[in-house]
This record gives C-alpha cells, structure tokens and sequence, in this order.
C-alpha cells in the first residue's frame, strides 16, 4: 500500500505539468484533466515494464546494455503513441494530427529516459547503502576473525616447541608472527589493500604454518608480478588459503599441496587457491571465512566465489584490477 502511494505521489507532479500544458493550448481544465489523468496513468503503467527491465539489466557501459534501452525506448513510446491515439479516437471519434503523434512518441523516449535513470539512481543509492551496512559489518567480522583464535593458538605452541629445539628457528617464527599481527591491526578501516601486501601476509602466514606442518605442507605459488599493483579484499587470498590448510593439510597425515595462482587479465585480478584434498575439503573454512567472503564480493564488486571439487578443492574470484 504505501509503495501505491508513493508511486502515485511521484507521478502527480507530471500530470499537473501536462494538465498547465494542455491548458495553455486553450483547453479548460475539466476537459483537459482526463487526458492528463490517462496520458501519465498509461505512462506510469508501462513505467512498470521499465523499472523491470532496469532491475534485470546492470548499468554498464556496454553496447549491449546501450542496445537493450534503445529498443526498449523505442518499443515504450510505441506502445504509449498508439494508446494515446486510441484514447483520442474514443473521444473525439476521429484521428489525431500526425504532428500530435510524432510528439508522443517523442516524449515516450523522453519519460522512458526519465523513468529508466531514476531506476538506475534508486538502484545505485540502495547499493551505496548496502555497500556501507556491508563493510561495517565486514569491519566487525575481520575484528573478530583477525587471526583465528585457534591458528593462534597453534602458533604459540609451535613457537613453544621451537624455544626447546631450535631457538634460532623459533626467534625467526616470533618475527613472522609480529609481522602478521602488524598486518592484522593496521590502522584504518579500509576494506581493500593492495594484492602485494595481501599475498606477502598470505606468504608469512604460510611460512609459520609450514613450521608447524613441515613437509606435510607443499606449496606451490604462479603469481603474476603485474597482480601485485592490483588492490584485493582485505584478508580474501589469506582466507581461501587458510580454508586449504584447514580442510586439506590439517585433516590428512600425509598432508597434501596447495597451489596459489594470481593472474591479471583483461583488467580484471584472478585469484585461485587450489588443493590436492577432495572431498575432505569441503569445509567451509573458519566461522566468518568462505561465506563472509563471498558476502563481501557480491556486495562490493557483484561477483562471488568460484567452488570447483574435481579431484582437489578450488576457490577462486574474479574483480576488476584498480
């Protein structure tokens, strides 16, 4: 109900300028409002068609997407033309002047302009909204994921067991673990760091792991040099790899190989974390891992995750390189 109301209200200032329009052409005001009340009733009704369309088709510039409206403009000032010509022959019993119809299918174009940019501004206001809910929930979710409870847990006791056997090697474990927890607790609240400092985290954190893992641990790293100067999701490659170590490494004695791949193509960052597991890998990572993830990526870039299980478990996205 209050959606009926609110589209009423947002088309009645069009009927009083076409109501002043028809009037300053010599019509009186009660013969003029019905064609008014018809001409932007019958406008708003296809208007509907309109906003559909718009919700269907993303605003891109894209021939295609140029190509979809054009028609669309032209198939809804048509339909309008010919429904104002019929109206005018039921009430005046003969057909209108050539000159009116060209002018109604030339203001259809226009309200179909009109109608289809509101849409699209509606649409990237409501984005905009959800985008900012998004990363403040994002924010709260990397507080609380900033490193999981449990890896910490396994890193002091890795660097426990190093103190006893090897303290060199455990005095080059606490420095990989501080650099990990400045990464962690960086100052800002941005949600996107550039892909070189997210893989060199990554990086680090597969290092301490395969203190912990030894040769249980196979990595395997295709990082293109050019991915580097592309920005990605604060802790996006991090948690696909964490997920592999989890659900692959940690759950098989022989351990297994995880491959990172990072490839820019067509302006656009793909980034692939593959492992050897099957379907022991099927997890779905730590509590505010995969499908946080995946949240944030059809929020802020309208893509996903990318889940293959064919022999090993693969996760991978694909966001433009800005």
């Amino acid at each position: 109900m209050k959606k009926t109301v609110a589209l009423i209200a947002a088309w009645l200032p069009f009927v009083a300028l076409w109501q002043l329009f028809a009037m300053q052409m010599g019509a009186t005001f009660w013969k003029a409002l019905p064609h008014s009340l018809y001409a932007i009733g019958t406008a708003a009704f296809l208007g509907l068609a309109v906003t559909w369309v718009c919700s269907k088709v993303p605003l891109q510039l894209r021939p295609s997407f140029y190509a979809i409206h054009f028609g669309g403009a032209a198939v809804y000032a048509a339909t309008w033309a010919f429904g104002m010509w019929a109206f005018e022959m039921l009430t005046f019993d003969k057909p209108p002047r050539n000159s009116f119809v060209v002018g109604w299918i030339v203001e259809g174009v226009w309200i179909y302009g009109i109608i289809a940019g509101t849409s699209y501004a509606f649409q990237m206001q409501r984005r905009a909204l959800e985008i900012e809910k998004s990363l403040a929930v994002t924010r709260l979710d990397a507080l609380r994921s900033r490193l999981h409870p449990h890896f910490l847990f396994n890193a002091l006791h890795t660097v426990g067991a190093l103190v006893r056997h090897d303290p060199a090697e455990a005095e080059g474990a606490v420095e990989k673990l501080g650099d990990m927890l400045r990464y962690t607790l960086r100052d800002g609240d941005a949600d996107a760091v550039s892909f070189s400092e997210e893989w060199e985290f990554t990086r680090r954190y597969l290092e301490f792991e395969q203190l912990r893992y030894g040769e249980r641990l196979r990595v395997k790293a295709d990082i293109d040099p050019q991915s580097l100067q592309c920005s990605a999701p604060l802790f996006a490659l991090q948690t696909l790899v964490e997920n592999a170590v989890h659900h692959s490494i940690e759950t098989r004695a022989e351990g297994g190989t995880i491959e990172v791949s990072a490839q820019v193509a067509e302006d656009a960052l793909h980034v692939r974390v593959r492992d050897d597991g099957g379907d022991c890998a099927q997890g779905t990572g730590n509590r505010f891992g995969l499908a946080a993830l995946r949240e944030r990526l059809q929020t802020v870039y309208g893509t996903t995750l990318d889940i293959r299980n064919d022999g090993g478990f693969e996760v991978s996205f694909t966001i433009p390189c800005e």
